[in-house]
């Protein structure tokens, strides 16, 4: 890191990294109207610009430059800027600067507005609103870390104006205040036209795969490749190149999403992508001559199985431990799923970078200070000792772990060999969220696994029925949230609960009792706490539900949609512990043993054969054998008034309705759950159902 004295030292280092094909980032801390200001006359002086999170009336001085909100980060992916500017002053999501960084061609700078460097981390932005904090002791440990990290890298230039206050107000004016006149322009950037040209190494594997088409080789390719290094370009070439001479079946692709498939789009064109959502590949299956399944670390493994079984020529492509959050238990298990399956693999890979030159300062100083390059030793033993007393455990809070560098750098990369994404905002998440707290298993000095948890609830009765009605909807309290909404029981939003919302074992370990050792552990630490319930959320697969209805969790509720990443269902699970928790519990088994008999051939016909039958064995379990009255009239009450949770009490309606014709709307009705008119239809029955009722 480098402190600039005054705007103008930054020039001769921006020169500097054009001319190696570098990029750069620039911290501009100071009040947010002169950082806006001075960011303005900069990247006015030349380029391409993306605005990040900049108020409204700043909007129109850059016809040219695009403005967006940190939430639209990853719809720009595929676009190249020279200028990214990232407002931190009223948010900072780790992230979004991630992937707006990634935008930057060579010679580009990141510009980052922040508070004084002194005083960022006590500013009470958006995420330290949403995780409770309060402006009085508002506190953020990932900002005050993340700064440290800017000590040991050339790409951070910072220029804080509070270091230079007690300089005259003449001179401070001076340093801080830049006009184009006296700074001349800066050298335009090559343009993304002549960035999307094929290099050796990308011509090569897009040649590869080719042949490999019209060979219909009996092959799963594994393309694994750093952030910008080309992948989606050559995936979209290789389409383009087929499309000419498709002669055995077309090339099908599935994403996480579609939208982030912009390069392959545009490198793919005039011709078209043939994209399936992940749960519509999987239902129907359509013919292919080369299935390519893009970020497919997102993916679980379960599915992609799937995939590698019916279709004869699979490219799985995958950003390389990358912040976008691919889990590296894809990497270490993917292999032996393969062979498993009986299938040949070939794994590919692109070194090069298309956007930017090699041994880019800003990619190295991103994925250093956000722990991308930082690995879990695996274990010396591939099984575990025989005392289980060997296992040790340890609590460790966000302000524990920013402040111990060394076991930070142990539980991160151990959270992101999970099977799920775990991004830089996770970070953040884990470090500032003061209800959010880590549970460490170790093996003498090895650490084996974690359960990271979350406590949910605890809120005010009113605040509980407005979130069941669909009126309120607070940032975390996730299966809170979804009991009271989806499942209509708004006391799970008053009841205090845990979840375990990230449980991790080292994958060579895996299958032997640290997973639900550890959860025994942590379900022994809430009942001491006198915490109401345990729970969880997850994807509903086969695996997933055995483990946990192992430990004695019962499945509480199950979403109505396949997610689009996975192909599953997300499942709720418990194990309660106070009284009011058991009752609840019972209450939700009978609804949830209900609700999927209803909708079993209307919304659950992709769920697996086995785990259908784990989930309704989990429900015949259940007593009584119906909801008594009392509960039923509250579940129609929050149909007919609710603005949310309109499937779940369908089945009720549907029991207690005597005409035929009704009953033909509510299934017509929950056939078509999104159509607003049927709804007010639906909810209207209930209103009249709750009258007739009452008068009686």
């Amino acid at each position: 890191m480098r402190s600039l004295t005054q705007l103008a030292d930054f020039r001769q280092p921006l020169l500097a990294a054009q001319d190696a094909g570098h990029r750069l980032m620039l911290v501009l801390a100071m009040e947010e109207e002169k950082g806006i200001g001075q960011a303005q006359q900069l990247s006015h002086l030349s380029g391409s610009g993306l605005w990040v999170d900049v108020l409204k009336q700043h909007q129109t001085l850059a016809i040219e430059h695009q403005y967006i909100s940190a939430t639209q980060a990853n719809q720009h992916l595929g676009t190249s800027n020279q200028w990214v500017v990232y407002n931190a002053h009223r948010g900072f999501n780790a992230s979004a600067l991630c992937a707006v960084s990634g935008t930057l061609r060579g010679g580009g700078v990141l510009i980052l507005l922040t508070p004084f460097r002194s005083q960022w981390q006590a500013n009470f932005d958006a995420q330290l609103q949403a995780y409770g904090q309060v402006a009085e002791h508002a506190h953020s440990y990932f900002i005050q870390w993340w700064q440290q990290q800017w000590q040991h890298h050339a790409a951070v230039y910072v220029l804080d104006e509070l270091l230079h206050e007690a300089q005259t107000q003449a001179q401070t004016q001076a340093q801080t205040q830049v006009s184009p006149f006296n700074w001349p322009p800066v050298p335009q950037l090559p343009n993304v036209a002549r960035l999307l040209q094929a290099t050796e190494a990308q011509q090569h594997l897009v040649n590869q795969l080719v042949t490999a088409y019209h060979q219909q080789s009996s092959v799963v390719f594994t393309l694994d490749a750093r952030r910008g290094r080309g992948k989606s370009a050559c995936l979209g070439w290789l389409i383009k190149v087929i499309a000419g001479n498709a002669q055995h079946g077309p090339v099908v692709v599935t994403a996480p999403s579609k939208r982030a498939l912009g390069t392959m789009l545009h490198t793919a064109a005039p011709s078209s992508i043939n994209f399936y959502p992940l749960d519509v590949l999987l239902n129907s299956t359509p013919q292919a001559g080369m299935l390519i399944v893009d970020e497919a670390a997102s993916i679980p493994l379960s599915q992609l199985s799937k995939l590698i079984n019916h279709y004869r020529l699979v490219v799985l492509a995958s950003t390389q431990d990358g912040y976008e959050g691919s889990g590296q238990g894809y990497r270490l298990k993917l292999p032996h799923i393969i062979n498993s399956l009986g299938r040949n693999s070939e794994a590919m890979t692109l070194k090069e970078p298309m956007r930017w030159q090699a041994n880019d300062p800003l990619e190295a100083f991103i994925r250093s200070s956000f722990l991308c390059d930082v690995y879990s030793p695996e274990p010396a033993f591939e099984r575990m000792p025989e005392a289980q007393g060997q296992l040790t455990y340890s609590l460790h809070t966000g302000a524990s772990l920013a402040q111990n560098q060394s076991l930070l750098r142990q539980v991160y990369p151990l959270l992101r060999l999970a099977h799920y994404q775990t991004t830089p905002q996770d970070l953040r998440l884990l470090l500032d969220h003061p209800q959010h707290k880590i549970y460490l298993c170790h093996v003498g000095d090895l650490l084996v696994g974690l359960a990271w948890v979350a406590q949910e609830g605890d809120l005010n009765p009113a605040l509980a029925q407005q979130i069941g009605l669909g009126e309120r909807r607070i940032q975390g309290h996730l299966l809170a949230q979804i009991l009271a909404q989806q499942a209509g029981f708004p006391v799970a939003c008053e009841l205090v609960s845990w979840r375990i919302q990230r449980l991790v074992v080292s994958p060579l370990l895996q299958g032997q009792g640290i997973g639900s050792s550890l959860v025994q552990h942590v379900f022994g630490l809430a009942k001491a706490a006198q915490v109401d319930f345990v729970g969880a959320s997850f994807s509903a697969s086969t695996n997933s539900l055995r483990f946990w209805q192992r430990n004695h969790f019962q499945p509480a509720w199950l979403g109505l949609r396949a997610d689009t990443a996975t192909g599953l269902n997300s499942v709720q699970v418990m194990q309660a512990i106070s009284l009011e928790a058991k009752q609840l519990a019972q209450h939700l088994s009978c609804h949830l043993r209900d609700y999927l008999a209803f909708g079993k051939h209307l919304w659950f016909a992709a769920v697996e054969a086995r785990t259908w039958q784990q989930l309704g064995a989990a429900g015949t379990a259940a007593k009584p054998t119906m909801l008594n009255a009392l509960q039923q009239q509250r579940l129609l009450s929050l149909l007919a008034k609710g603005h949310a949770g309109f499937s779940g009490p369908l089945y009720l309606l549907y029991q207690l309705l005597h005409d035929e014709k009704d009953q033909k709307m509510v299934i017509y009705a929950a056939q078509n759950n999104t159509h607003r008119g049927l709804q007010r239809g639906v909810r209207q029955l209930a209103e009249s159902l709750i009258a007739s009722h009452n008068e009686q």
